[in-house]
């Protein structure tokens, strides 16, 4: 199989931070003292960035980089602590709306809010003029100081949670902190971590079926699923954990990393894409022969319907694996994939269509929409538009028009400003009357699920928010 070479995917190596994406401490420190000192203050694209059709997307994107986005997570990440749980949900009403509910360290979702804090650290490193401050008094040595302690204090539970093997969501939990922690930092320990998970991720591959298992077990309320001998269940989000395996692998110079990655990619590709480019969300394989046994969904509106949060995994998924390991059949899936996800946005006649439903098959009022579906989709959609590298690239409009009306219609407007503790020299931040940035996600809306919630904030769509303004940045395009 074709592999790249022992470097991140190419997303990381454009724009501003060429010279390496993993920096070694002494090279931080240089770097920072340079950016702080104003001698060596790495370039954000243009003052006025426009792309090759002359539009301003300095403009477009602003948004993305407001001070009250940083606010809310800095102010979350001071005040909770890991102890209690990591933030994952803001339900709209209750006795809890508008605040954090928090899930234990081992929910597949633990990675996700640490990986926003060290957002915000890497643009104050990489890109100090994308983090505007209302503030004169707040300098970037002293942001920064402050968000690497709140980064590793929110951080530091996920080393330990590298040697599960209970879990194909390891990823998600391992590599949105730990990986800017080891090329920020050059944390040594935090690239162990990232390369001890990615040899747990690997412990649930098999050959016979020529994937990784997603889930051991399944229940809802119209089925229970716990023989491993007879099912072996994979589902479309497996796809955005694979990176973990090809970044291990590739600077590990581990090729059964890279292969067991992309035999799972082309098994999805086969097994959940449908011939018109939607998802199925869980395929459920014969373990003895991997001959197909059922596909259906868990968290979608009906067996046969497209969940958008799905098709959105899978988007980013290929495209990431696409970055690493130029392979026809992946690049083919992920463009089937965000070719279907556009077009179902650009048909549907509710307002906002960018911000897409929950699942493009529930088409009924209210029109439930899920934010973080349209968050992961961008960010797939991003890194497909620069491996292209062509003008007719239809994906970085799309993306645009999914910012625009996700920041119009769930963009949460409370303020949340930066303001420094005079006694104490702390940057502090007055608690916003909404937790998350974005509002209108949808975690799990099926009819048969054990636990259904919607319409509310979510810490991975809050995530892929803040990573898709970081993406803009290493790209060059703002």
């Amino acid at each position: 199989m074709t592999t790249s070479a022992s470097f991140p995917p190419s997303e990381l190596l454009r724009g501003p931070a060429t010279e390496s994406s993993t920096l070694s401490n002494g090279t931080l420190n240089g770097t920072l003292n340079g950016t702080l000192n104003g001698s060596s203050s790495p370039k954000v694209g243009k003052t006025h960035s426009t792309d090759k059709r002359g539009r301003r997307l300095d403009i477009e994107l602003q948004e993305l980089f407001g001070e009250s986005r940083a606010g809310k997570i800095w102010g979350a990440a001071a005040h909770l602590s890991p102890a209690d749980g990591f933030p994952e949900h803001v339900l709209s009403s209750g006795e809890t709306a508008g605040k954090y509910t928090c899930r234990e360290a081992i929910f597949w979702t633990c990675g996700f809010f640490p990986g926003c804090v060290y957002s915000l650290l890497e643009r104050v490193v990489r890109f100090p003029k994308s983090f505007p401050t209302s503030s004169r008094q707040i300098d970037h040595r002293n942001m920064y100081e402050q968000l690497l302690d709140l980064s590793r204090k929110w951080s530091e539970p996920l080393h330990n949670m590298a040697i599960r093997r209970d879990t194909h969501d390891i990823g998600f939990i391992i590599m949105p902190a730990l990986r800017l922690d080891w090329e920020l930092t050059g944390s040594v320990r935090s690239f162990e971590a990232i390369v001890t998970a990615a040899e747990s991720l690997a412990s649930r591959y098999d050959e016979r079926v020529g994937a990784i298992r997603s889930w051991d077990k399944s229940f809802s309320k119209r089925y229970s699923i716990t023989d491993k001998e007879e099912n072996f269940l994979v589902i479309i989000d497996s796809m955005c954990n694979l990176d973990l395996l090809y970044y291990a692998g590739n600077h590990t110079h581990n090729q059964r990393y890279i292969d067991i990655a992309t035999s799972h990619a082309h098994a999805v590709a086969r097994a959940i894409i449908r011939p018109d480019g939607s998802s199925f969300h869980v395929c459920n394989f014969d373990p003895k022969t991997g001959d197909i046994q059922r596909r259906y969904t868990h968290q979608g509106y009906k067996d046969n319907s497209t969940w958008s949060r799905g098709q959105a995994w899978g988007i980013l998924g290929f495209a990431q694996s696409y970055a690493w390991t130029p392979d026809p059949v992946i690049l083919q899936a992920a463009v089937r994939l965000a070719d279907h996800f556009i077009n179902q946005l650009a048909l549907a006649k509710h307002h906002h269509p960018y911000v897409p439903l929950w699942d493009f098959d529930d088409t009924a009022a209210p029109f439930l929409r899920d934010t973080s579906a349209g968050m992961i989709a961008a960010n797939g959609l991003l890194i497909l538009h620069q491996q292209m590298e062509s003008e007719r690239s239809p994906y970085l409009d799309a993306v645009l028009r999914i910012v625009k009306d996700t920041i119009d219609l769930s963009l949460a407007t409370d303020p949340a400003p930066l303001i420094i503790d005079k006694t104490s020299g702390k940057i502090d931040i007055p608690k916003p009357d909404w937790a998350s940035i974005l509002k209108n996600a949808t975690a799990n809306n099926n009819e048969f699920a054990l636990h259904r919630y919607s319409d509310h904030g979510l810490v991975y769509a809050d995530y892929y928010f803040l990573e898709l303004g970081n993406k803009f940045l290493r790209m060059g395009l703002v």
